[in-house]
């Protein structure tokens, strides 16, 4: 899952069963086009709860809030699994293992453990390539962004993220997305020098609907599952649609947690324990039109949502998509330093 902008805000209430009960405001940093307004407003009317949004759209940005003072503006955050444990560990959040084991039935176990003890599952998909139809042949290869016919050149986006940016490199190569063979990442480095004079954007395309005189200019981008609707949504009459190349792809999952700035308010636990819901879950889901992590909100949702190859990729796709894993720190380093080099 930029650059930083303010979110728009959305309200909600918590019920303490006083006639003159007090609206509480809890401050969650999130993605943009990331949870349901109808949801917020359910938490609303029915806990007084007031969530609040602040969006981020470059995660290295917000892991620099994250770890500075300004986390204490949030109380909940959205963080990748592999990213959430790797912060964990410098004591940012708070362990979650209690409402874990309270609302664990809801979940399959897989995204329990990949969320670890100090997150809950919230969203999951894959990687891959977003085109726009009517203008662009359906990709096969992660090559139609890295290596383009001239017809597409200059109309690219791409997300300089460091893992992600690499990791399309190296599936390009069919190495593992994950690796930490220092050859393998000069490989992707070349790659990603060479796709450089074809880009419009190194910016995740996502962030364009807020600028759409830049976001015509696309015709292709690198992204998610899911992100084709935001984009439709944000272009009426638009035709974007949403492949993973042959060369496979990442599967990703996107937990919510609690960000340690003292002692966990019972308003953050209401709301992880209300989006948790199954049937809060699944009306969350489907209007997002993100693929839910929980079962049991699944079986809750539409043929139309369940139905979705996007969403819900086929058996084949999935044996040949690599899940999120921790990098070594000089694999990590190495891809730093090449997005940097690349900006």
């Amino acid at each position: 899952m930029k650059t930083f902008y303010v979110s728009i805000v959305a309200s909600s209430s918590f019920l303490t069963g006083s006639a003159l009960s007090q609206t509480h405001e809890i401050y969650l940093y999130n993605w943009d086009e990331f949870l349901s307004d109808r949801v917020i407003t359910q938490l609303r009317d029915t806990y007084d709860i007031s969530l609040k949004q602040q969006y981020f759209s470059d995660e290295s940005i917000r892991d620099e809030v994250l770890l500075s003072e300004r986390r204490g503006a949030f109380e909940l955050v959205i963080v990748e699994s592999v990213k959430l444990k790797a912060l964990a560990e410098q004591n940012l959040f708070h362990n979650l293992q209690d409402l874990q084991q309270s609302i664990a039935g809801n979940f399959d176990s897989r995204w329990v453990d990949g969320c670890g003890d100090y997150g809950i599952p919230y969203a999951w998909g894959t990687s891959g390539i977003l085109y726009r139809s009517d203008k662009v042949a359906t990709p096969e290869s992660w090559n139609a962004i890295l290596d383009p016919d001239t017809k597409a050149s200059g109309k690219i986006s791409m997300y300089y993220e460091p893992t992600d940016l690499v990791s399309t490199a190296l599936l390009a190569h069919q190495f593992d997305p994950f690796t930490n063979n220092e050859q393998e990442l000069r490989v992707a480095y070349k790659t990603l020098q060479t796709q450089k004079p074809h880009l419009e954007s190194n910016e995740y395309v996502i962030d364009y609907i807020h600028q759409p005189e830049r976001l015509s200019n696309i015709d292709l981008a690198y992204g998610y599952s899911g992100d084709s609707y935001a984009l439709n949504d944000a272009e009426p009459g638009s035709s974007w649609a949403y492949v993973v190349p042959q060369e496979g792809t990442t599967l990703w999952l996107e937990c919510i947690a609690a960000i340690n700035n003292g002692a966990l308010s019972s308003q953050a636990t209401t709301i992880m324990t209300f989006l948790s819901q199954p049937n809060i879950a699944a009306q969350n889901a489907m209007d997002s039109w993100f693929a839910t992590p929980s079962t049991k909100a699944k079986e809750l949702t539409s043929q139309e949502y369940q139905n979705d190859p996007e969403l819900f990729p086929s058996k084949e796709i999935l044996d040949r998509s690599y899940l999120y894993k921790q990098l070594e720190p000089n694999s990590i380093q190495i891809r730093n330093r090449i997005v940097d080099s690349l900006r």
